[in-house]
């Protein structure tokens, strides 16, 4: 009789840990992220910032945000702003691919040092993204 006691109390344990767990996991998918900085630099020139921002429900990415800085190092150089943009479904089906192409306006040689900064990244309804793609275009 105490052997069976002593599973009961096992067992007990056990499916009370799992409404916690499954609770904990769903709790997860809900919520709002954003990527670590993606930092460019011409050196001595300009420096780029991009940062996505997203907030999912479950499996769907409710809303996506690119939040861009900039900072001018030559004073020849200007800042033109962002050229080209997409939100995207991401090839998996599952998340979005965010792509952001801004320029800097240089003139002759350092120009021809690049002057737009691009990036693309995939972000996930869990929470976790990847950034695929990053450059400056000559």
């Amino acid at each position: 009789m105490r052997r069976s006691g002593t599973l009961t109390a096992v067992t007990a344990v056990l499916l009370a840990a799992v409404p916690f767990v499954t609770g904990a996991a769903a709790a997860e998918a809900d919520g709002c992220w954003s990527t670590a900085p993606i930092e460019l630099t011409n050196d001595g020139v300009w420096k780029y910032s991009n940062q996505v921002s997203w907030c999912a429900r479950g499996s769907v990415i409710t809303s996506v945000e690119v939040a861009i800085t900039h900072q001018v190092l030559n004073e020849a150089c200007s800042w033109a702003g962002r050229v080209e943009e997409s939100d995207t479904p991401a090839k998996d089906g599952t998340g979005r691919t965010v792509y952001d192409q801004s320029e800097f306006t240089c003139p002759g040689a350092i120009g021809a040092k690049g002057v737009n900064p691009w990036v693309v990244v995939t972000v996930q309804p869990n929470g976790t993204y990847t950034v695929d793609k990053s450059g400056i275009r000559w």
